[in-house]
């Protein structure tokens, strides 16, 4: 195989001045988030170096698509709601970066295609399965949808956590720049342990592997800054854990 069939594996028929176009923004992006928030990465030796993958991953801000993709050489596809391609230029921008649409209104039958068709061209997609941002740190439940967006493309899912992200930036405020960010990924689960488990099972299966890795993500993070982040509150907590459901506030997205 050459270098340059090697080298667009990355994003197997993606047009090769988009893969070069990502990959030029991958550099100043991780970059970036080194610079400014400590970013540290763990567990790619899970990542697949080939093949259609469902990426499973929670969603802190704004901020997580472009972090979550410097965390992987290979280019990651996006779902991305359907307002954020309203504005012409933006919107062409975050195609261009490969965000797919979904309308979360409304069952997307066509969007589910859409991923379908990239999952089955070999190539990487990542889907956030709370359907939006935590509003206080701590994660969400899982929409139905993702199961049967997994039900029906049959690929294998990678579980993939951020920490720290929400620290940097809490919903509905401006977004502070320093602070410590964690990502990791965890091992693949094959599509059959999760058709086993059946639809609501393997949205708990995830979720709790999810939920699990940004404790440790959590924790790691205090220990590397001595306690100053992050902040103690809801994301101390695991999303099916008792004394969450106490403390926090109504989701406003609920």
């Amino acid at each position: 195989m050459s270098l340059l069939e090697r080298y667009r594996l990355r994003d197997p028929g993606v047009p090769l001045p988009r893969v070069v176009a990502y990959d030029f923004c991958w550099y100043g992006i991780r970059t970036f988030f080194t610079l400014l928030y400590g970013m540290r990465v763990s567990g790619r030796e899970h990542i697949p170096p080939r093949g259609g993958v469902l990426v499973v991953g929670n969603h802190q801000t704004n901020f997580d698509p472009p972090l979550m993709a410097v965390g992987s050489r290979r280019h990651f596809h996006f779902v991305a709601k359907v307002p954020l391609f309203t504005n012409p230029v933006f919107g062409w921008v975050i195609r261009t970066f490969n965000a797919i649409p979904i309308d979360q209104s409304k069952p997307d039958a066509s969007s589910i295609k859409t991923t379908i068709e990239h999952l089955r061209a070999g190539r990487m997609v990542l889907i956030y399965p709370e359907g939006s941002r935590t509003h206080d740190g701590a994660m969400n439940p899982f929409k139905s949808g993702a199961a049967l967006l997994i039900r029906r493309a049959k690929v294998p899912v990678l579980p993939m956590a951020i920490e720290g992200a929400y620290d940097a930036w809490p919903r509905g405020a401006a977004p502070k720049w320093r602070g410590h960010i964690r990502i990791r990924f965890g091992p693949v689960v094959p599509y059959d342990e999760l058709a086993a488990a059946g639809a609501a099972g393997m949205l708990d299966l995830l979720k709790s592997r999810i939920d699990a890795m940004r404790l440790e993500l959590r924790h790691e993070i205090r220990v590397a800054s001595r306690g100053r982040y992050p902040a103690p509150g809801p994301g101390d907590y695991a999303c099916d854990d008792p004394i969450l459901a106490r403390i926090r506030q109504p989701d406003p997205d609920a």
